[in-house]
């Protein structure tokens, strides 16, 4: 019987050790989101130009696959080997290597013949028919395929980033491959990894090193509390404190409705005082006396919702950040409020690394202060929460399937009932729109995993300022960090820098008279989106955009066609790419309005626009105008500008 191996692998010594791999017929079908593609990418981008010394992608099981010569059979590994020879067909250059062995492809398709051809067509750099990617086998991965070339037009726009990236990938992302004898019960093997216990989180072994700091156990228990109440990110702080406690009425209570703020010290109290009575203990005699009957109380359903709470109130909610990215961003202002060194990166897999090297700074310090620090923490990160809550959007789901960003506005209110009873109440309100809208600028523009601009917004709110004072800062944070040119500086250092005080650092909207087409940073498409609604009273456009919310949108669209049907559409020929032609708006509505001349385009657009859809901003203006040509798309360019540099000036 063969053995179990186990060896060290990147890129570049599966090529050198010549193996291909198979997907077998027992594994299901690519099943990898957006999302997760965007995270694989974005780690590995990250790693790449912090100087990481290698990515390490996890462990791949794989058993030999008898009808190659030198293939395997991948049983776990196929989501992210399918997601990187996707990315290294983008890439191509030194990555081609990979993608195939010999004439082959080096990622066989044991019985989707459809995958197969999709894979050999990208190999080939040939049309790819938009029919062919409908078969179920494919929509996930030509989604992903697009999602790729969008995030390398984005963020590897130079040759020398491309060719640093594209060396990382085959020599320093790395994994465990451990090949399985071929006597291996496969179905049980593949079985037990689709069922196998969820690990213990960095972020739980994390909250165990901090309590464990703490010596009472009457404080360890109350820490624990605090920190639970900050860990559910899917629901509102005062929520998720009612359900530790037990007591949604004392949470409501506490909260000050004139400063808007939770006095922690008195949650604090409360807690204790509740964790006193729960904990309270009977002697038998006690119980026995009078044959008096104890029953054991049964968890009843907390009350948290006003007897009065709206259909919006009940809304599912969550959030823009995962709770190890919430600690990374505490962590963040907590070394800066301490005047210690940042954290290079982000990174929420190495979530305990970092904690290991920026806050247990040593053996010796820890054992001085480690009480103390491990309870400033979680305090902070308990206010943290708070104002994260309170000025920070949420993904809210309006209708089944369907979300938007959203800062719902926190309200106490009584109820006469057995005497007066408080609750906190989250309600729709239009008075954040602007703010709520910015901050969707920034979060569908940024990397997902790190949204770096956080760190100094949930510093500056911590004061408890008014919203109104919030709104200015951060419009002013977003054109220190994203619309001025600060390339010796990478984005961590502008964070870390915009802390206190605003850096002397003027915005500029000068990459607009570049013609950059597709390779036009995505950022300032949405950026653009937001100042045309900031100034939609002086375009007259108020009451058309009042409502008006960000989505997600990846696809540059050429007002003029590239590639029109006939010559005598291609309206557009010096300012084809030019900042005039150029919308962004999602994958669908770019192939829906395909290479249609401009007068079929407005029509659509307009057809749409009566039933309450505007692709975007940008195309409301454009298509006001009757027809389309150079001229007209230069007009519209020097009114963008125009319009974004008095917004500058006033902010």
């Amino acid at each position: 019987m063969d053995k179990i191996t186990s060896k060290d692998y990147n890129l570049q010594s599966i090529i050198d050790d010549g193996m291909s791999f198979n997907i077998p017929r027992y594994q299901r079908l690519f099943v990898w989101k957006e999302e997760q593609v965007k995270t694989l990418f974005n780690d590995i981008l990250t790693a790449t130009f912090s100087g990481q010394e290698f990515y390490y992608i996890g462990g791949v099981i794989t058993v030999k696959y008898d009808k190659i010569d030198n293939c395997f059979d991948l049983v776990d590994g196929q989501q992210r080997f399918t997601s990187l020879w996707l990315l290294a067909n983008e890439l191509g250059d030194s990555l081609n290597s990979f993608t195939k062995r010999g004439e082959n492809l080096r990622l066989n398709f044991s019985i989707r013949k459809n995958v197969k051809y999709f894979f050999h067509k990208l190999l080939n750099e040939s049309d790819l028919d938009a029919n062919e990617t409908h078969f179920e086998d494919l929509i996930r991965i030509s989604k992903a395929k697009r999602t790729l070339h969008s995030l390398i037009n984005q963020n590897l726009a130079t040759k020398e980033r491309r060719k640093k990236f594209s060396d990382f990938v085959l020599t320093k992302l790395k994994m465990v491959i451990t090949n399985v004898p071929t006597e291996t019960d496969l179905n049980k093997l593949f079985e037990t990894l689709n069922n196998r216990g969820v690990q213990l989180s960095q972020h739980e072994i994390l909250k165990a090193q901090l309590l464990a700091n703490i010596k009472s156990k009457k404080s360890r228990s109350l820490f624990n509390v605090l920190w639970n109440s900050s860990s559910d990110m899917n629901d509102y702080i005062e929520r998720n404190l009612a359900k530790e406690i037990g007591v949604a009425k004392d949470v409501a209570d506490i909260y000050n409705q004139w400063e808007h703020t939770f006095s922690w010290t008195d949650i604090k109290k409360r807690i204790k005082q509740l964790s006193q009575q729960k904990n309270t203990t009977l002697e038998l005699k006690d119980i026995l006396k009078k044959n008096k009957e104890f029953k054991v109380n049964e968890e009843k359903e907390i009350d948290i919702f006003h007897p009065d709470a709206s259909a919006n109130e009940f809304e599912n909610v969550r959030s823009i950040l995962s709770f190890p990215q919430l600690l990374l961003h505490t962590l963040r202002i907590y070394l800066y409020k301490n005047n210690k060194e940042d954290i290079q990166r982000i990174n929420e897999k190495e979530l305990l690394s970092i904690f290991d090297t920026y806050f247990f700074t040593s053996k010796e310090e820890k054992k001085e202060n480690q009480e103390k620090e491990s309870i400033e923490f979680i305090d902070l990160l308990t206010q943290v929460r708070e104002v994260f809550d309170k000025y920070v959007i949420k993904w809210v789901e309006i209708e089944e399937k369907k979300e938007t960003h959203l800062i719902k506005k926190i309200r106490k209110q009584n109820q006469k009932y057995r005497g007066w009873t408080y609750y906190l109440r989250r309600e729709k309100t239009s008075q954040f729109n602007g703010l709520a809208l910015l901050q969707s600028v920034l979060y569908h523009s940024q990397q997902n995993t790190t949204q770096y601009w956080l760190t100094p917004f949930l510093n500056f709110v911590l004061e408890h300022p008014s919203f109104e004072d919030v709104y200015v800062d951060l419009k002013k944070t977003d054109n220190i960090l994203f619309s001025s040119l600060q390339e010796d500086k990478n984005l961590p250092e502008r964070t870390w820098a915009c802390m206190d005080d605003y850096p002397e650092i003027k915005p500029t909207s000068e990459i607009l008279v570049e013609k950059l087409g597709v390779n036009f940073p995505h950022y300032w498409f949405y950026k653009m989106e937001f100042i045309l609604w900031h100034e939609r009273v002086s375009l007259n456009k108020d009451k058309e955009w009042a409502e008006y919310k960000m989505t997600a949108r990846n696809s540059v669209e050429h007002i003029s066609p590239q590639h029109p049907q006939f010559a005598s559409d291609k309206l557009c020929k010096d300012e084809l790419d030019g900042w005039g032609n150029l919308v962004l708006v999602t994958r669908s509505i770019n192939s829906e309005y395909s290479n249609f001349p401009y007068s079929v385009k407005k029509a659509k657009f307009d057809d749409k626009k009566t039933k309450g859809s505007l692709d975007s901003l940008k195309s409301d203006l454009i298509y006001d105008y009757p027809d389309w040509n150079d001229r007209k798309a230069i007009n519209h360019q020097e009114k963008m500008i125009e319009v974004m540099n008095k917004y500058f000036e006033k902010n």
